[in-house]
């Protein structure tokens, strides 16, 4: 007998896929892809919507040709303060910008405040959209007085699904544009990005039937016309929800190009230790640190440092690494490559390698880099223990980074808790998942909790070491002294980048 499934879409920076899912968490069928995002100037990062909607319709309708029956569902998950700016007609009328774009430094200096902080639970970052529209207000007007429309990647692929102008206030929250305390827009963020409120769509809870699939879309994926589509939430609090996070004594560990942490939360609260996002849990929060140059610092040293090549590069430095004493022979790696975030929102901060000797080498080196990510991690869990008033007990790693033994080992001694790794590989397309199953009943279940308890699982957990966890605690205490110390100097090597950078 054929088991009814849902269908997630999680529509990422580099691709989209579609995954199938069964009442127990059991993906079925999966299929992606890619496309590819611009950097027309240094530090814009642009992409085409329409190849977010090409790319996601080709992955759904090769997942619905492998079904036997037809889905029950269709949920979203996505990559988080990206939007596009759409004509009247919802065209667009320019390139999408992305979450990686740092073209706003001047808005973000400007605009940035306590008060934008208070009311969206963001410290001011080059992260959220509010900055990047007061660009576009600033350097591109033209482009805004057109403007019709202003819509994050859920928002845009719901118009294409169902037709319906509308997302869920757990995908557009990453934008810095809500009021946290309502889930309403804020008339005054929204005022700042320089918009108006009749060109933002229709917020809806996460987990609620946002729509249905009309006939075009079900012509254009296959999927039957008339599907619920659920409203789901941004990338980060899927992951979370994939992984089982449903208490703030446990927190998530997402080892993505980026590293993020979060843990769940009954009521709004706003710090520099997390930015504050909507949960997929309608009502409650995720309170989350970022590291913007998380496994994307592995993949640099392999790529660029290691001289090593072949595809078996990673696994061959890991034996290296392995080899090396815990703590790297005193050598330190500050993992800011791109930006520093929590809990220090510098622009300007950037990576070092602190405590080089000529016994050092490539074996030290990558292991420096690793323990520079998991000092980075027990230093955010840390602070926001201290701002919660909540002892984490247990994390939960997914993400491409989760594979790694040693590094997860790493995690769990550094962080001294034991750190479980999640069974699902597509764990964020399984938290959207679990929005659709709960949201239509999928064989009988009732809640979002219920469906979580149902179709998460863990792989394996790795177990803190107590001996090392002390020569642990003792780096980190020197590592925490790293950012206070050279902070004076990153405003300089900004300056110095700049001089050095020819000019388009």
């Amino acid at each position: 007998m054929t088991r009814p499934v849902v269908i997630a879409v999680d529509c990422s920076t580099t691709g989209s896929k579609a995954v199938a899912f069964d009442a127990d968490g059991v993906a079925v069928a999966e299929a992606r892809r890619p496309y590819p995002r611009r950097s027309p100037r240094p530090g814009w990062q642009e992409q085409d919507a329409a190849d977010w909607w090409n790319a996601t319709a080709d992955a759904i309708r090769d997942v619905v040709t492998s079904l036997s029956s037809p889905p029950m569902a269709l949920g979203i998950t996505h990559q988080r303060e990206t939007f596009v700016c759409l004509d009247e007609r919802g065209e667009p009328l320019r390139p999408a910008i992305l979450w990686l774009d740092t073209r706003a430094g001047e808005q973000i200096a400007r605009l940035g405040s306590p008060e934008v902080h208070r009311l969206s639970g963001k410290p001011p970052s080059t992260t959220p959209s509010l900055y990047k529209l007061a660009w576009l207000a600033e350097h591109e007007p033209d482009v805004l007085t057109r403007t019709a429309l202003v819509l994050d990647v859920h928002g845009y692929l719901v118009q294409k699904l169902t037709g319906e102008v509308a997302t869920s206030w757990a995908c557009a929250d990453p934008m810095s544009l809500l009021d946290m305390a309502t889930f309403t827009w804020s008339p005054q963020l929204v005022t700042a990005a320089g918009l108006t409120l009749d060109r933002l769509p229709r917020l809806v809870a996460p987990g609620s039937v946002i729509g249905t699939v009309s006939g075009t879309a079900a012509e254009r994926t296959g999927l039957p016309a008339g599907l619920p589509v659920v409203a789901g939430a941004g990338d980060g609090q899927c992951a979370g929800l994939g992984a089982g996070v449903l208490t703030a004594d446990r927190a998530y560990l997402n080892l993505g190009t980026g590293l993020t942490m979060g843990v769940h939360s009954a009521s709004y609260r706003w710090d520099r230790a997390y930015r504050t996002l909507a949960s997929p849990v309608a009502g409650a929060y995720t309170l989350e640190s970022l590291l913007s140059s998380g496994a994307l610092s592995i993949a640099w040293f392999r790529d660029a440092l290691s001289g090593l090549t072949g595809d078996d590069r990673e696994e061959r430095l890991e034996r290296m690494a392995a080899e090396v004493p815990i703590g790297a022979r005193g050598l330190l790696f500050l993992p800011y490559l791109t930006s520093a975030e929590t809990p220090y929102w510098d622009a300007d901060a950037r990576a070092a390698f602190v405590g080089l000797t000529d016994e050092h080498g490539r074996p030290e080196m990558y292991r420096a880099v690793l323990e520079g990510l998991a000092y980075e991690e027990r230093l955010s869990l840390s602070l926001i223990e201290q701002s919660t008033g909540q002892s984490v007990v247990s994390l939960v790693a997914m993400g491409g980074a989760s594979r790694s033994r040693l590094f997860t080992q790493l995690l769990a001694d550094v962080l001294e808790r034991p750190v479980a790794v999640a069974a699902e590989v597509e764990t964020t397309a399984l938290g959207a998942a679990i929005l659709a199953a709960a949201a239509v009943g999928l064989e009988g279940v009732k809640s979002v909790e219920e469906a979580t308890g149902r179709m998460t699982r863990v792989a394996h957990v790795r177990y803190p070491d107590a001996a090392r966890g002390a020569v642990y605690r003792e780096a980190a205490r020197v590592y925490a002294e790293l950012y206070p110390t050279l902070r004076s100097l990153f405003p300089q090597l900004s300056r110095l980048r700049a001089l050095s950078t020819p000019q388009a």
